[in-house]
């Protein structure tokens, strides 16, 4: 068989809608479009599939997918998501000649076993791979008490981390503050090896084009905070919702919160018990009620739990700059976010926890639409500068170019 360019493995693909799915078919896409041969072997479509029947193969964009079968339980429950990576992990195993008939291939962090394939075909047929760390494992399995230090399945991540690391032929870190941390922590890895690609937003935005908040049921001149993503371990949803909390009783503001994870459930008890009608919930939004959704917002929050710096980054942030959203950073104080959104001057950094300065963040912004449009214009001015997707696909061709060639 004739040996192909690149493959991309990982479990989310097209036509999935979350950014873990949609960035790598961007980045595919991109790379066939710029004459490589690219291949992807990812999981079957189940929960962010829309209910649609997807064939196990196709070919999209002129590129070939192959999906597999495996076991997909409530990623809510920690066993559930252990289940649900090792299953998938184990169904790409009896693929694995697959990684045989390809140049290189492009692995991504989660499920975090995962790169102990293309490490086993680096060892069996020489084949080059780069790993895209879109979180940091096991760091952010330690904080998600997922993951105890010294379990088992620790040692196990250890020992895939230090072969990971010596092993590629490149890291994709998301920041550079990300790219510190991974040289500071993985011995293993050389500074000649790793490099910095943000995010980028999958979606295309049209200003104007929608009138969001009477879809969403607010009155006009009502001054929308919206939240999106992930409400899971990693992010800090506790200072979001004790300044909801705190502005309750004012009329003017109102919060959206769009999205999934494990503090969902919670977050909806305490609006029921508190009976916070300032706040509205929705689950995870595609297509034109995302639209909607961003076309609501008059600023939005994205947020990191502490202990998180280098670990991790919010790809939401990504949507909001490309949408001109004024962004509130609940961050610690030294992340590269809150230093970004000051000194371009973006919104506001508002430290972990001081949930009574994020509601004064709000109430300024509230009060000066003048101020807030000023700011939606420099996030939109820098993504495009900065993070389109022209530029993080682009990024990523030379990188395989340079890999390829040598």
């Amino acid at each position: 068989m004739k040996q192909k360019d690149v493959l991309f493995l990982c479990q989310f693909f097209y036509p999935e809608h979350v950014s873990s799915a949609t960035l790598p078919f961007d980045t595919a896409c991109s790379l066939a479009k710029s004459g490589w041969t690219v291949d992807a072997l990812v999981g079957e479509p189940r929960e962010y599939a829309d209910g649609k029947r997807i064939p196990p193969k196709q070919r999209a964009e002129d590129v070939g997918i192959r999906r597999i079968k495996y076991l997909q339980l409530n990623r809510s429950k920690k066993l559930g998501r252990l289940i649900n990576y090792f299953s998938f992990t184990c169904s790409v195993l009896f693929h694995i000649r697959t990684l045989k008939h390809h140049r290189c291939v492009i692995v991504y962090s989660n499920p975090p076993v995962l790169p102990i394939v293309p490490i086993l075909a680096n060892r069996l047929w020489k084949t080059k791979f780069v790993f895209v760390a879109y979180d940091v494992y096991p760091e952010i399995a330690y904080a998600s008490n997922s993951v105890r230090p010294g379990s088992l399945i620790d040692r196990v991540m250890q020992s895939i981390n230090r072969k990971l690391y010596r092993r590629a032929s490149a890291v994709v870190a998301l920041s550079d503050e990300m790219q510190k941390y991974l040289l500071a922590h993985r011995p293993e890895l050389t500074a000649d090896r790793v490099c910095t690609i943000p995010n980028w937003a999958h979606e295309t935005y049209q200003p104007g084009a929608h009138d969001g908040k009477s879809a969403f049921g607010f009155a006009p001149g009502t001054f929308v905070v919206s939240y999106f993503g992930n409400m899971g371990v990693c992010q800090d949803m506790q200072t979001l919702m004790d300044a909801a909390s705190a502005l309750r009783d004012d009329p003017r503001i109102r919060f959206l919160l769009v999205g999934h994870g494990n503090k969902l459930p919670s977050i909806r008890q305490r609006i029921e018990a508190e009976r916070m009608d300032n706040v509205k919930v929705y689950d995870f939004l595609t297509g034109e009620m995302f639209q909607k959704a961003l076309a609501a917002s008059d600023c939005s929050v994205v947020s990191l739990e502490r202990g998180l710096m280098g670990t991790c980054a919010p790809s939401k942030y990504y949507s909001c700059l490309q949408c001109g959203i004024p962004v509130l950073a609940v961050v610690e104080p030294e992340s590269y976010l809150a230093g970004e959104v000051e000194t371009e001057h973006l919104g506001a950094a508002v430290p972990v926890g001081n949930a009574r300065q994020l509601a004064d963040a709000i109430c300024r912004l509230s009060s000066s639409a003048t101020e807030c449009r000023q700011m939606g214009e420099r996030a939109r001015s820098l993504y495009l500068s900065r993070y389109a997707v022209e530029h993080g696909t682009a990024a990523y061709c030379h990188l395989i170019k340079e890999i390829l060639k040598a």
